[in-house]
């Protein structure tokens, strides 16, 4: 049963310098005391003679011991590691990665898709620069005074330039993130004395509010000069020709997909002779973990079928690693084409990077009048909000004319209104009006 016990201590000390010495030495002193910290024994889950130091108060020593009997009999038996304190946080991210390529690293239950493994890369690499950056060697050092450190280190590092080692307030908000799942990891998963809320408190940063690199789409006659100059180029970009990126860039533009997304296409994926062609994504190969029938247009299909003639069906079709930095294989393409790669709108810098071909995408079904529900099945966004607020993007033009469309008073109009651009009082009196005009010259 458990229960409170006092170590017993045994002390020898010389009798001249009151100093401890060996238990063999001449002359000592040997005195026997208590010691000052109580300690619980025979805590279920631990061994019966295993000593748990608790509390130099009884009645807190008490209300410990109670907890763990609590926290025991609930099947919670693996009790934190005391010596786990003095483990130095580099030696543990190797167990973390483990658990975190098996999906054993975050609080959600029950998940179906495990994260992939240069997804599981980038987190450790995060985690082990706020380690260097907080400078956090050893567990112990997970104490109260982490999350100041990590709040002064990731508002420290925003404020940067890029050049200089700074992020943006995305990237902070990634970094606090991956300290906040090794945090839990290391309280529930791995035992260890700390806090499994240890980086809640950290502020959050406004990533949508302070976004460095927004991006813009192509417009008709900047995407006719790519896709033209990038066929016609004699430059080889990581094994990939004039061709082949044309067909990346085309298909990028015409389904969607994101650049692993096009990597990982093989010829079986491409159903060219259907009635309504599609490209096939599988379930592990999308971002969302669902598999995609992409429908393409019939033009699109017709060069596939010829670019894809005589290939076998099995492997990518764009092997190699260009997908890895996708926008260092479009940047040289765009500047041989004379299109900027970065525009400043007036707002900002934005960017035509190779994500910018999958808003192109989602912007162009917009302006041909697709409605909300079909571009959202078609960009594969688990909420409009996203299809709508990031992906779709209103030209100057398309809102100058929604403009015109307001229904103002003739007054205020340039003498060219139409009737359909009339509010109803002005066309009732101008019905009157001409009805009276009418009879008018009738009589007459």
């Amino acid at each position: 049963m458990a229960h409170l016990v006092r170590v017993k201590t045994t002390r020898h000390t010389d009798p001249e310098t009151g100093r401890r010495v060996p238990s063999d030495s001449p002359g000592a002193i040997v005195t026997t005391a208590n010691s000052r910290k109580w300690y619980g024994k025979g805590i279920p889950g631990h061994p019966p003679a295993k000593r748990v130091p608790l509390a130099s108060d009884r009645t807190v020593a008490k209300r410990m011991l109670a907890d763990l009997i609590r926290d025991a009999e609930r099947g919670a038996a693996d009790l934190p590691d005391a010596d786990a304190a003095r483990l130095p946080l580099a030696t543990l991210l190797a167990e973390f990665e483990a658990d975190l390529a098996l999906g054993l690293a975050s609080k959600a239950r029950a998940t179906t898709r495990k994260p992939s493994q240069p997804q599981v890369a980038l987190t450790v690499q995060r985690v082990r620069d706020v380690l260097a950056g907080c400078k956090f060697t050893s567990v112990s050092s997970l104490n109260g005074t982490a999350p100041h450190k990590l709040a002064t280190y990731l508002a420290d590092r925003v404020k940067l330039p890029k050049l200089s080692g700074g992020f943006s307030a995305q990237s902070a908000e990634f970094f606090r993130k991956a300290a906040k799942r090794f945090a839990w990891w290391l309280s529930v998963r791995r035992r260890c004395p700390v806090r499994a809320d240890l980086f809640d408190d950290v502020p959050a940063h406004d990533a949508k509010g302070n976004r460095v690199h927004s991006r813009r789409v192509i417009d008709a006659a900047e995407l006719t000069l790519l896709l033209e100059t990038t066929r016609s180029s004699s430059r080889i970009y990581r094994g990939l020709s004039g061709e082949d990126r044309f067909s990346i860039y085309l298909l990028a533009l015409t389904t969607g997909f994101r650049a692993a997304e096009l990597a990982s296409l093989e010829v079986r994926s491409f159903l060219l002779d259907a009635a309504m062609p599609v490209v096939q994504l599988r379930a592990e190969d999308s971002k969302s973990g669902k598999p995609a029938r992409q429908p393409i247009p019939l033009g699109v299909a017709t060069h596939l079928r010829e670019y894809l003639s005589g290939r076998l069906p099995e492997g990518p079709v764009w092997s190699g690693t260009w997908a890895e930095k996708p926008a260092k294989m479009l940047k040289p393409d765009l500047a041989e084409a004379g299109i900027a790669y970065k525009l400043d709108s007036g707002d900002g810098d934005k960017f035509l990077d190779f994500h910018a071909l999958r808003h192109s995408y989602v912007s162009a079904l917009a302006a041909a009048g697709v409605g909300p529900k079909e571009l959202q099945v078609l960009a594969r966004h688990s909420d409009p909000t996203i299809t709508l607020g990031i992906y779709t993007h209103a030209s100057t033009g398309s809102l100058s004319g929604a403009v015109e469309r307001l229904a103002l008073p003739s007054s205020l109009g340039d003498g060219k209104a139409t009737l359909a651009q009339m509010p109803r009082e002005e066309l009732e009196a101008a019905a009157i009006a001409l009805a009276w005009t009418i009879r008018l010259l009738l009589r007459a």
